[in-house]
């Protein structure tokens, strides 16, 4: 039982070091494309066919 509660505990604090430097950081978090696309996007074309299909969809919905 101990083991399970040390394991969970430094994952823990390993989660709550990495969201501090997440906000200490100030950059905001950005997926494998560069977060909105643009001239660094270097994603092969299924990649960038599948974030184009996905902003369609969210546009068809009304979500931007």
């Amino acid at each position: 039982m101990s083991t399970i509660l040390a394991t969970t505990a430094i994952m823990g604090a390993i989660m709550a070091i990495m969201a501090v430097g997440v906000m200490m950081g100030g950059s905001p978090l950005k997926g494998s494309c560069g977060g909105k696309g643009g001239p660094e996007c270097v994603c092969d074309a299924f990649e960038q066919a599948k974030c184009k299909r996905k902003k369609e969809a969210r546009k068809a919905f009304g979500l931007g």
